[in-house]
């Protein structure tokens, strides 16, 4: 198995679901977070990480089996307005765009690979040596 050296790996419960959503991050400068700032990297509103890496946001196409998952954790919603509320936050040049991929190990392979990336996880086994809990 490949060492990966993400960041940080993020646990909780959703809320009232048995499904864990995982954020992951690589090289972001900082390693607690309290639910509410990872969630407002998800909707956009950070642009840049303390280390000033840029965030990238990793994201499930709409043909991931978590896509609507991801959609319903950062934005309470359906996948197909999630997408729509990032094409409009990208058309504003209030963020940048996402980067889709297909499969939840895409979004983990990724995240390893690119320095500032972040995404989300619900169904990939990764490492669990750097896990942090939500303040």
């Amino acid at each position: 198995m490949r060492l990966i050296s993400l960041t940080f790996l993020l646990y909780w419960t959703l809320g009232g679901l048995a499904q864990q959503a995982v954020p992951i991050a690589n090289n972001v400068g900082r390693t607690s977070w309290t639910e509410d700032q990872i969630k407002a990297v998800f909707l956009g509103e950070r642009s840049s990480w303390p280390n000033g890496l840029a965030v990238v946001v990793v994201l499930p196409s709409s043909s991931s089996d978590s896509f609507e998952q991801v959609a319903a954790w950062a934005f309470d919603s359906d996948g197909f307005e999630y997408q729509k509320f990032w094409l409009s936050l990208v058309f504003q040049g209030r963020a940048n765009p996402p980067v889709f991929v297909d499969t939840e190990q895409a979004v983990l392979d990724y995240v390893e690979d690119h320095p500032g990336a972040i995404g989300l996880l619900h169904d990939v086994d990764f490492p669990h040596e750097m896990r942090l809990h939500i303040q």
